[in-house]
């Protein structure tokens, strides 16, 4: 029998509805309270959102404990996300300045929205300087833009302590239009790519923490981040602006829908992201893993081609384990069709009990994504439902 006949074959048994329902609650119950600031709101348009929001994402859950399966319905709240998060940054930004070009005065009076991508390059100049290059200040009396930095890395290190690389799974607002501009082939055109490429984020990373260093800045935030083309960006006053527009318009181009288009992989995250790479070592560290039990394995392979971030090699399968920069996307679990491949918790033996490794990391990780994703959602369906509503 031939790998994608055995794939079918295999498929995970349905889990009963009553059940479903009672893994669920809890979650349910968390997406309304999430939902609340929403319901607070005069307008009708955001009640609505909140209550569609708080629904969406509920059902998602659901249908994940009820199907056993994480990557397809996570993909659809994380392309959600992606689509829904310019929309509604982009019109608070022009309602707030009539322009997506942040005026060089409000960064040095540090009134912009402050991003986690940076945080990497922030950490340096921190530590030597007690200030952060963003700009503001981490110091208690900072002010408030101090304040909304120090709120921001302190969230951020919170969950990652949980989830490790599962951030740019279920949390970053960018990464879900690369991934779903690769779900639009259904074969990638693109497919035998150097491994390689997979110390790209490093390269870029090691360059950014110290050119940031040197010109007390954050050099990827002005230079190379592509999302930048969707969000905010420097106003470009002269030559040196518009270069910088033209930068982060090719790099959104290329890496994050021409790409994922040809190669069906997330090629910002897995070749280019500092923010990722930095991410990766937290899965040293993290209490959640993947790990693929050999007893169970063919190879078949299926795994490694289903990774989104090219995490899994034939040696790292050989091994029984993803590399660092895996993402927790589930991918790999949901395409093995022997269950070789499967959530783990560290400290305990490979195989056992993985539905409830699955279940302890899937409350941890959509409690986050309800909480930081749906409100990003919610704001984002709002925009749209004030048009009609």
């Amino acid at each position: 029998m031939g790998t994608k006949a055995l794939a079918v074959a295999n498929k995970h048994a349905v889990r009963g509805i009553s059940r479903s329902l009672l893994l669920t609650f809890p979650m349910l119950i968390w997406a309304f309270l999430m939902a609340t600031p929403g319901f607070r709101q005069g307008s009708t348009a955001n009640k609505i959102a909140a209550v569609t929001t708080a629904l969406f994402m509920t059902t998602l859950f659901f249908l994940m404990m009820r199907r056993f399966e994480t990557y397809r319905w996570r993909r659809i709240f994380f392309v959600s996300l992606g689509v829904l998060f310019p929309i509604g940054f982009i019109h608070n930004v022009l309602e707030m300045r009539g322009t997506m070009g942040i005026p060089i005065e409000e960064m040095i009076a540090g009134r912009t929205p402050f991003c986690f991508l940076p945080i990497p390059m922030l950490i340096l100049p921190a530590a030597l300087y007690k200030t952060v290059a963003f700009p503001g200040s981490i110091l208690p009396n900072g002010g408030m833009s101090g304040a909304g930095i120090a709120a921001m890395v302190g969230l951020w290190l919170a969950l990652t302590i949980v989830i490790g690389k599962g951030w740019c799974s279920y949390a970053c607002f960018f990464g879900g239009i690369e991934e779903g501009m690769a779900a639009i082939p259904k074969k990638a055109k693109l497919r035998n790519i150097d491994g390689r490429w997979r110390y790209g984020p490093w390269a870029v990373l090691l360059s950014m923490v110290l050119l940031s260093l040197a010109v007390f800045d954050s050099v990827y935030c002005m230079w190379l981040c592509p999302f930048k083309a969707v969000s905010e960006y420097v106003a470009a006053r002269n030559t040196i602006g518009m270069v910088q527009n033209g930068i982060f318009v090719v790099l959104f181009a290329a890496l994050v829908l021409v790409l994922p288009v040809l190669t069906k992989k997330r090629t910002q995250c897995a070749f280019f992201c500092p923010f990722g790479a930095f991410q990766s070592l937290f899965n040293k560290v993290n209490i959640f893993s993947l790990k693929i039990e050999q007893s169970k394995c063919t190879p078949c392979n299926l795994c490694q081609n289903a990774c989104p971030t090219m995490a899994l090699t034939k040696e790292s399968i050989a091994e029984g384990n993803a590399l660092m920069s895996c993402m927790k996307c589930g991918a790999c679990v949901d395409a093995c069709p022997r269950d070789a491949v499967s959530f783990h918790i560290r400290g305990t033996e490979v195989g056992t009990k993985p539905e409830r490794a699955r279940l302890m990391f899937l409350y941890a990780t959509w409690a986050m994504a309800v909480m930081f994703g749906g409100s990003i959602i919610a704001q984002g369906l709002a925009t749209i439902l004030h048009v009609f509503v």
